[in-house]
């Protein structure tokens, strides 16, 4: 692909502004770190990619979020059906990850951990509706980026943070 510079110059800023946003996804549709990472780079890839048919500036957080959407259920599909497929590891090695990510998150507010956690367990469009919501998209945001209706944005979402709920008690229950 040929860039001009004015190119280069709008990548930069669309992902600097938009780099918090972009790494929030990572985390709701990727679990470990190295997964986040992959996905981040395969975000700036399509987003580097579909640039140009980016023309009004005025829409350019919604198609990112388009992308950046998109491309999160393509790499969970990806992951989930090719042959990187699930690796079964050893328990020890299971415990060890859970408490270096434990260790990671104790600098955190514990309710934004247990809250990335129950929106990991959310299936993919669960997973677009509540990130974006979480952004302050409107409905009719949502509906764009998403390609459903707003009205049925509003009814997803819905049931999606009726979900959240129940996962984040039963995961203070698990503690």
């Amino acid at each position: 692909m040929n860039s001009t510079p004015t190119d280069e110059n709008r990548f930069h800023e669309l992902v600097n502004e938009n780099r918090n946003k972009i790494l929030r996804v990572c985390r709701a549709y990727a679990w470990n770190s190295a997964d986040q990472d992959d996905l981040y780079q395969e975000i700036l890839f399509q987003v580097w990619r579909g640039l140009p048919a980016l023309r009004e500036k005025q829409f350019a957080n919604t198609w990112l979020y388009r992308v950046v959407i998109n491309t999160a259920i393509s790499f969970v599909r990806k992951r989930a059906s090719g042959s990187d497929r699930i690796v079964h590891f050893e328990p020890a090695y299971i415990t060890r990850t859970i408490e270096s990510r434990q260790a990671v998150e104790e600098n955190q507010d514990d309710r934004i951990a247990s809250l990335y956690t129950a929106i990991y367990k959310l299936n993919p469009l669960e997973k677009a509706l509540v990130t974006l919501f979480l952004e302050d998209f409107t409905y009719e945001q949502i509906a764009e980026a998403t390609g459903i209706s707003a009205n049925n944005v509003g009814v997803l979402l819905h049931r999606a943070k009726k979900k959240l709920s129940h996962l984040m008690k039963e995961e203070v229950r698990n503690e």
